[in-house]
């Protein structure tokens, strides 16, 4: 049995902006395989058709919903919705959105189980997630979206992103990222449990205001130099972490890892909107 998704498109270089996932991606990745148990993997999708409605507040970490935790300052809450903050107005299937009114707002969502590795010893990982924003002012918001070792912090002011484009001490992080002054430019970033990040590749891509993106990665130890490769709308990055440089870290290459959606918001943060259409993210064991 060999069932793949999008088999043949894989090294298409076109900008995939449709909803669906990114053949660049996923087109080796046997989703249906793994599911039906044929092979030894892991998948995780999410299109937040089961997302609850807010119950309480988000002001220290909660468990919520199917899985996840979530954390928002005062201002804002973590909810289901369906992109009314943006123009085109609502869209068919789910999706979730985070408000940061003002600077030093935080709000993110992550599961509360790490069930992914990107240990040198592991095995091949793909990660996509659409994305949206209602503003790209400068000093707006700072925004990332990937995995982290969720496992091992509690989201709180500081956690997992920080003021003046800063992470949390204790928080490994890898995905894309847009920068409080970043205006569009996407990033494809991580931290090793430092207070910054190491970008791997700035311009990876572009996000405009109101305006769904897709980011991701794959992950795969056994491609050497291509070890880590970052995709913006199914367009491959030109910059990939090599092996060698993912064994000389000390937490990304041995920390569990899971999905992280966050938002923290600079001195012009006013109102801003981050959402979130879908995710999906699987790996072989």
């Amino acid at each position: 049995m060999n069932v793949t998704q999008y088999k043949g498109s894989q090294n298409s270089g076109l900008s995939n902006t449709g909803r669906g996932n990114s053949p660049s991606i996923w087109a080796d990745c046997p989703w249906l395989e793994i599911q039906a148990g044929v092979k030894d993997g892991i998948t995780f999708f999410d299109d937040f058709l089961r997302f609850p409605l807010a119950a309480g507040t988000q002001t220290t970490e909660i468990g919520f919903g199917d899985g996840y935790k979530v954390y928002a300052t005062t201002a804002g809450t973590v909810i289901r919705d369906s992109m009314p903050h943006a123009s085109g107005g609502t869209q068919a299937g789910g999706a979730i959105s985070m408000l940061c009114d003002t600077a030093g707002d935080q709000a993110v969502i992550g599961t509360a189980q790490a069930p992914f590795s990107l240990a040198t010893t592991a095995k091949k990982l793909w990660f996509e997630a659409r994305i949206a924003t209602t503003s790209i002012a400068t000093n707006m918001t700072h925004i990332f979206c990937g995995l982290g070792n969720v496992g091992d912090v509690t989201f709180g002011a500081a956690i997992p992103l920080a003021d003046a484009d800063a992470t949390g001490t204790a928080v490994a992080l890898a995905g894309i990222t847009r920068l409080e002054d970043g205006l569009g430019v996407l990033n494809a970033s991580y931290t090793d449990e430092a207070a910054t990040y190491t970008h791997a590749e700035t311009g990876l891509g572009a996000i405009a205001a109101n305006t769904w993106v897709k980011v991701g990665f794959t992950f795969d130890p056994a491609r050497g130099s291509s070890c880590l490769e970052f995709f913006v709308n199914g367009v491959k990055g030109g910059s990939p972490v090599s092996k060698a440089t993912w064994a000389a870290l000390t937490h990304l290459d041995a920390s569990n890892m899971g999905p992280v959606f966050a938002q923290f918001a600079d001195t012009g943060g006013t109102a801003n909107y981050a959402y979130m259409d879908w995710w999906r993210c699987a790996q072989l064991l």
